[in-house]
């Protein structure tokens, strides 16, 4: 073999090395993601109450309208709905709603460093901002 072929066969050889490393990597971080999924998953099941309820349950108290809800996981407030509300003068505010009762309280200002602290974003892969 010539030098030419022998080199394009070790880049050749390092690269798909390089790949492997790298997909084994991106399947382990996803199995640990699938199973903090489940466990998320599992939590939301045994839930008392629907997502749905909570949502009635903060625009009742509030006598704003619902922009989103999602189910809370971990932190003081994990078992909890957080139901994010617009008022009428354009405020937003956190609510969250127990699902065992349907009581409703405002969402701590200090969760949003918790959120942080957990790698949650908005959505578009920049990190949750506080208001």
């Amino acid at each position: 073999m010539n030098r030419k072929t022998i080199l394009t066969l070790g880049t050749t050889a390092l690269l798909s090395l390089g790949l492997l490393g790298g997909v084994a990597t991106m399947a382990a971080a996803d199995s640990h993601k699938s199973g903090d999924d489940m466990a998320e998953a599992q939590a939301f099941l045994a839930a008392p109450g629907s997502i749905a309820q909570a949502i009635t349950a903060a625009e009742t108290q509030s006598g704003g309208k619902a922009m989103s809800a999602e189910f809370e996981d971990h932190g003081a407030d994990a078992g909890w709905y957080e139901v994010e509300i617009v008022m009428a003068d354009g405020t937003v505010a956190k609510l969250l709603v127990n699902p065992a009762d349907g009581t409703v309280k405002a969402a701590d200002s200090r969760r949003k460093d918790d959120d942080k602290a957990h790698g949650e974003t908005d959505g578009d892969g920049a990190e949750n901002e506080s208001n």
